[in-house]
């Protein structure tokens, strides 16, 4: 949702004894003047115990320094000294400890790190906290500005300096942009209900969205800067300091902003995966994997090849993309034939009998197994919190959902509903969506959407 600029006290103009010109050429004023607010995920925690959060990363490639990073803005309902490690894919470890309060804090660092592999975060967090917001934790192999590395601003001790975590250029477009490891957690479950909202304004040199507290001028993503309309600078911290240049444009790579996994790991958290795997487990004493690897005899259900438990890969049975969480009626598939099934449905990909055999391992009624239709429940989730759901998913997430909907139930338009329930929160999703490389899929939603 896009809102008014917050305005600060007026002050005469200054004199300037020579006109210059930085050559900061960006698309519009408005473009870096504009304030959105976006919404937090809310994490909820055992006051009684200390309470710790581990979230990964798969670092897929490489950037162009030798780290990777991780960041995050976040606020607790009562202040608490928190604690960040993060753990790179060679084993390089590095923690810092930070304040958090009811307001949004920034923190970050850096590990040094050549390989790729799997990044781990933990987050420690003291007794006495009951709730912990979350916006833009993200981690990923550093992929610096030309400029900022020529200017030696890629060394771990610069990385690791109060820049962070804007100097290390991670995206930080959504809430959480790591997968979470449940069997880590302890005493900490994701909150069905929204996160504390947070300001972003855009850099206008980086691009990068990052945060503001308009109450607080300096305490987050920009200095402060009065005569501006938004009383922040137009530059993020790490661009103000390093000067970057206007020919610089972020390279993103693939593994960071491939959008299915920005879409999945969405569903995911929005589906409240993470604390259904915890429970079966708990229930159960063992994680769903092997459970569901023995109950299918360690063997792929499609092509009845022997698997590894490290080989296998769990099919949702009833398709994730139409909003089915994953639980024991989990299907036990190798790679290929995962790839195969994707989101499909179980009777548009097996024969009958395979159905009615699947039916009998699983303990899914042979009626459910043969439907095709989206899971209701989820779907009056969306329909009930449609606004909030739409701020705090990234636009793809949401236009990926509304087209699932729509192909099943062509009466609910999740689009039109969202314009009835709030106009402005609509124009932006339709606004930013417009901003991604044209497709037809967006173009189609964002057509139905304005009749």
């Amino acid at each position: 949702m896009q809102v008014s600029a917050f305005s600060g006290r007026i002050f005469p103009p200054m004199r300037r004894w020579a006109k210059q010109d930085r050559g900061d050429k960006v698309r519009s004023s408005r473009d870096y003047q504009t304030l959105h607010e976006r919404q937090g995920v809310a994490i909820k925690l055992d006051k009684r115990h200390p309470s710790k959060l581990t979230f990964c990363s798969a670092i897929k490639e490489r950037g162009n320094v030798p780290f990777t990073g991780a960041g995050a803005y976040m606020a607790s309902d009562t202040p608490a000294n928190l604690k960040f490690t993060l753990t790179g894919p060679g084993g390089a470890t590095k923690e810092t400890a930070f304040t958090s309060e009811k307001c949004w804090h920034r923190v970050g660092l850096a590990v040094p790190c050549e390989q790729t592999g799997t990044a781990l975060l933990t987050i420690d967090v003291p007794a006495r906290v009951r709730v912990l917001h979350i916006w833009g934790l993200d981690c990923g192999a550093l992929q610096l500005p030309e400029m900022v590395v020529a200017r030696n601003g890629g060394t771990e001790r610069e990385l690791n300096s109060t820049q962070a975590p804007e100097c290390l250029y991670l995206p930080q477009e959504r809430a959480i942009d790591m997968d979470p490891v449940p069997t880590e957690w302890q005493g900490a479950a994701i909150s069905d209900k929204p996160g504390q909202s947070i300001v972003l304004k855009k850099c206008a040199y980086c691009q990068r969205l990052l945060p503001i507290d308009p109450k607080r001028p300096s305490a987050l993503a920009f200095h402060k800067h009065n005569a501006k309309k938004t009383g922040h600078q137009n530059e993020c911290r790490s661009c103000k300091k390093w000067r970057i240049n206007n020919e610089f444009n972020p390279k993103r790579t693939t593994d960071q902003f491939h959008e299915s996994s920005v879409i999945s790991r969405e569903r995911k958290i929005f589906l409240r995966e993470p604390k259904i795997l915890e429970r079966i487990k708990d229930r159960n004493g063992a994680g769903l994997k092997s459970i569901v690897w023995e109950k299918f005899g360690r063997r792929c259900f499609r092509c009845r090849k022997k698997i590894a438990l490290d080989e296998v890969q769990l099919d949702h049975t009833r398709p994730f993309a139409y909003l089915w969480p994953i639980d024991e009626y989990s299907t036990c598939l190798c790679a290929d034939c995962n790839g195969f099934k994707r989101e499909r449905f179980p009777v548009d990909v097996y024969t009958e009998r395979e159905l009615k055999r699947l039916s009998a391992i699983t303990g899914l009624a042979y009626t459910e197994l043969v439907k095709k239709e989206v899971n209701q429940r989820e779907l009056k989730r969306i329909l009930r919190n449609i606004v909030e759901f739409a701020k705090e998913w990234d636009p793809r997430t949401f236009n990926a959902i509304a087209r699932k909907v729509k192909e099943l139930l062509p009466k609910i338009d999740l689009f039109k509903a969202l314009r009835k329930a709030d106009e402005a929160v609509f124009e932006e999703v339709i606004a930013n969506l417009q901003e991604r490389p044209e497709s037809v899929e967006v173009a189609s939603a964002v057509t139905s959407a304005r009749k």
